[in-house]
């Protein structure tokens, strides 16, 4: 097969471990490769692509059974941009609202920390443990939930 890859040259290529590569082709993400006669895998252009479609699908936050279910609306015959739209917009709203789960977090964090600054040294003895965490605790009491 012309222009055909062994596997070694198809991972480096596409920067994945030939582990990898193997992996994929389990999941049904990519086709099975045709051989040589001493059984080698060869792997084509359109599998290289596919390989490469594969990582910018995880660049941007696709698990493989969502890149393995965007492959099959495509190798239906179907455009899958609808269902990638529709997917973005999910990551999106999520990234979102864990990025603001997270500036919560750092208000806590630089809160606590403004505290513990004016805490005076006190010796290991004055303390079951740590009074900058035992405070943190007694100014949420009663707030419910557990807070990071």
């Amino acid at each position: 097969m012309k222009g055909a890859a062994r596997i070694g040259e198809a991972a480096r290529a596409a920067g994945v471990s030939v582990q990898t590569l193997r992996y994929y082709e389990r999941l049904g993400l990519l086709p099975r490769p045709e051989r040589t006669p001493a059984g080698y895998r060869l792997y084509t252009a359109d599998t290289q692509a596919r390989l490469r479609f594969i990582k910018q699908a995880q660049a941007l936050g696709f698990s493989l059974e969502e890149t393995k279910e965007i492959l099959r609306l495509t190798y239906n015959g179907r455009s899958p941009c609808e269902c990638v739209r529709g997917k973005l917009v999910e990551k999106l709203k999520r990234v979102e609202r864990e990025l603001a789960a997270l500036r919560d977090f750092r208000r806590e964090l630089r809160s606590t920390l403004a505290r513990a600054r004016r805490l005076p040294h006190l010796p290991h003895s004055a303390s079951a443990i740590c009074p900058i965490i035992e405070l943190k605790g007694l100014s949420h009491a009663g707030k419910g939930g557990d807070h990071r």
